[in-house]
């Protein structure tokens, strides 16, 4: 329930805070904090659900309040969101690699902090929901070996049934793992899959939308895919488009992301980039795979690609910019093949 949610906000501006307070105008519990000692004071002796926090606190680094907090939190929900009047990139990806959820630049309008804030809600939601399936699973198991145990006291072979069981307790593991993984991830290249793939274009669009902030993408397509099946067999092509996964992996930054759209088709999602640095990735990526041999059943072969690049327009449909990558793309096909056109 929202009543329930308890929001800290960290900042060393009073103005911040009372701005803060005034936005959420007693919707929620909130508590302000002014250092990183005392939200770190604040957070162990309550449990807050969403902190918002800047980067740049009078005893210490955004990214350090979020590293202790996340290890106070270690089996809570928790969403922070970070703050910072500047936009160091630097800054801002540590503190996102400490464990933050979001980024916010200040000075921000009440629309928008109101967007982040119902963000943070909805991935709390889903947080909360994971760690209750979690809790629901341990405590089957724990009810499953207590009803065992006390059948295996009457056995004499209680200590071998116990080390089957701790054994297919981590098989189970081993495959909840395996199937978390495999939705998330396509097994074939080791990209995104086509799912997350599509959830991760629509947020990084809206991101780029609402931050006025570059974002570019690359549609990439291996060339003359079905003659490698004919020449090579079906399971070239899989070894084809797992070197390419490889190959396009290697190729990205931190902070980009890239996906299996399909077939033999690959999308790349570049934030922060605009069109000379989305043009320079897509001819790295594509020089990667034409010079890397693909190997498969003793025959070494390799594989070209053509590569579209397009920059995407602020209140563009996602849909709109993924199709003016695949229109690129098209035109490198239709120039020759094993380039990159925008």
């Amino acid at each position: 329930m929202e009543s329930l949610v308890r929001i800290l906000v960290v900042d060393d501006s009073p103005t911040v805070l009372e701005s803060i307070a005034g936005m959420v105008n007693g919707q929620f519990e909130l508590q302000k904090a002014t250092s990183l000692a005392a939200a770190i004071e604040c957070a162990e002796r309550i449990s807050y659900s969403i902190v918002f926090m800047g980067l740049a606190l009078p005893d210490g680094e955004g990214s350090a309040l979020c590293t202790k907090l996340r290890k106070l939190y270690n089996m809570r929900p928790l969403q922070i969101v970070a703050m910072s009047g500047s936009s160091d990139h630097a800054r801002v990806q540590k503190v996102l690699s400490s464990g933050a959820d979001d980024f916010i630049k200040k000075p921000f309008e009440e629309l928008e902090f109101k967007l982040r804030l119902k963000a943070a809600l909805m991935r709390l939601a889903e947080q909360k929901k994971l760690i209750s399936e979690r809790e629901f699973y341990r405590q089957a198991v724990h009810q499953e070996e207590n009803l065992s145990a006390k059948l295996l006291d009457r056995q004499m072979n209680l200590k071998e049934d116990l080390a089957a069981m701790t054994e297919k307790r981590k098989g189970f593991d081993s495959d909840d793992k395996k199937l978390a993984a495999s939705a998330r991830y396509d097994v074939l290249s080791g990209l995104l899959s086509r799912q997350s793939l599509a959830s991760r274009i629509e947020l990084e669009a809206r991101r780029a939308s609402e931050e006025s902030s570059h974002l570019s993408g690359l549609m990439i397509d291996l060339d003359r895919f079905k003659s490698i099946n004919d020449s090579y067999g079906n399971l070239s092509g899989d070894e084809a488009i797992r070197a390419a996964g490889d190959a396009i992996r290697s190729c990205l930054r931190r902070e980009d992301y890239a996906g299996r759209y399909g077939g033999e088709e690959f999308f790349v999602l570049l934030p922060g980039a605009e069109l000379s640095v989305a043009l320079s990735i897509a001819e790295r990526i594509r020089e990667f795979i034409a010079t890397t041999p693909v190997k498969h059943d003793g025959k070494t072969f390799s594989v070209a690609a053509s590569v579209g690049v397009a920059e995407y327009r602020r209140g563009e449909a996602p849909g709109e910019w993924v199709a003016r990558s695949d229109s690129a793309m098209y035109r490198a096909k239709q120039l020759g093949r094993n380039r990159v056109e925008a």
